[in-house]
C-alpha cells in the first residue's frame, strides 16, 4: 500500500520516482546517460496544460493499476480520453497507454540479469498510420553504464557513461545513427557534484549544434533552485532560464522564468492521499499569450 502523501519529504519523492531496477544498481554506478541532467530537469521542466484534466487512478493490487484520464477545454487539442495500465513486479514492468483515436504507447521492462535491463517499446499513431518499435539493452557495471538502442526505422544509438571520480564527477557520450535521414549525431555530457550543488554541461549536434550549461542548488530540504544557459552555434542565439521548486507539507510550487519573456508556474494542493488539485499557467508577455490549466486527481498517486 502507498504511504500517505502529506508525510512525504522531497527526498522520499525522488526515491519513489526511481525504478526498482535503478535501486539495484551498485552504489558506484553513474546511472543512465539519459538521466545525467536529471537534477536540473526536475526543476526546470514544469508540466503545464491548457484546459481541464480529470484523472482517476485505481490500485487494484500491489502490482496492477489502472488510470483513466479525461482532457477537455483546450483551445489547441480536441477532447481526449486516455486509458492506461501499469503492471510492476521486481523483475518485470509493463506500461501501456491508448487514447480514443487508437494511438498506442507501450513499454515492457525485464531485469534479464542483475546487471542487464531489457526494454521493448511500441508506438502506434493510428491517424498517421505510423508504427515504430525498438529495443533497449542497458548494462550496469560497477563504475559505468552502457546502452544499445535499435529501432524499426533502422536507427541505432550507443551510449556510455563512466564514473570518473565517484560520486563527484561522471561523464559520457552518445552516438546515434538515424536510419531515415542517414545522419550521425553525437551528444556528450558531464556532471560534477559538490555538497548541495550540481554542475552539468552537455554538447549536442542533434537538430542544431548547441551547448547547454546547468547549475542546481539545493537550498534546503524543501527548496531547490536551478539555472541553465544554452548557446546555439549555428544561429548564435542564446537562451537562459531560472527555476524554483518549493515543497510544503501538503502542497508543491514550481516556477520557471525564461529569457524569451515567458513564465511557467505550477501549484499543486494535496487535500488527501487519494485526492489532489493542480493549477498551471503559461504566460508570454512579449507575445501577449496566456494559457491556464486545471487538473484533479482521484485515487493514489501512481
Amino acid at each position: 500500500m502507498q504511504k500517505k502523501e502529506q508525510k512525504k519529504e522531497p527526498k522520499q519523492e525522488q526515491k519513489e520516482k526511481t525504478s526498482e531496477q535503478e535501486e539495484a544498481i551498485p552504489p558506484t554506478n553513474p546511472g543512465r546517460f539519459d538521466n545525467i541532467l536529471r537534477e536540473s530537469q526536475t526543476i526546470l521542466n514544469i508540466e503545464t496544460s491548457d484546459g481541464v484534466t480529470l484523472r482517476v487512478n485505481q490500485q487494484l493490487n500491489p502490482f496492477f493499476s489502472l488510470i483513466h484520464t479525461l482532457q477537455f477545454g483546450s483551445i489547441f487539442k480536441p477532447p481526449n480520453y486516455i486509458f492506461s495500465s501499469r503492471f510492476l513486479t521486481k523483475n518485470y514492468a509493463f506500461l501501456g497507454d491508448i487514447d480514443k483515436k487508437g494511438n498506442l504507447s507501450s513499454r515492457f521492462f525485464h531485469q534479464t540479469t542483475p546487471k542487464l535491463l531489457t526494454n521493448l517499446f511500441v508506438e502506434i499513431e493510428n491517424e498517421k498510420k505510423i508504427t515504430s518499435s525498438g529495443v533497449d539493452l542497458e548494462y550496469y557495471s560497477a563504475d559505468f553504464t552502457g546502452k544499445l538502442r535499435m529501432q524499426s526505422d533502422k536507427s541505432v544509438s550507443v551510449s556510455y557513461l563512466q564514473s570518473l571520480s565517484h560520486p563527484n564527477l561522471i561523464g559520457g557520450v552518445e552516438v546515434s545513427y538515424k536510419g531515415n535521414s542517414k545522419k550521425t549525431e553525437i551528444r556528450s555530457s558531464a556532471r560534477y557534484t559538490r555538497g548541495n550543488s550540481v554542475y552539468s554541461v552537455e554538447y549536442s549536434d542533434t537538430h542544431a549544434k548547441h551547448l547547454s550549461v546547468n547549475y542546481v542548488k539545493k537550498i534546503s530540504e524543501r527548496i531547490g533552485l536551478a539555472t541553465d544557459f544554452i548557446y546555439n552555434f549555428e544561429t548564435g542565439v542564446t537562451h537562459s532560464s531560472v527555476g524554483l521548486r518549493y515543497h510544503l507539507r501538503k502542497s508543491r510550487f514550481a516556477t520557471l522564468i525564461r529569457s524569451s519573456g515567458s513564465i511557467s508556474t505550477m501549484y499543486e494542493e494535496l487535500y488527501h492521499p487519494l485526492a489532489s488539485m493542480k493549477i498551471t499557467g503559461d504566460i508570454n508577455y512579449l507575445n501577449n499569450q496566456y494559457f491556464f490549466g486545471f487538473s484533479l486527481r482521484f485515487g493514489p498517486e501512481i
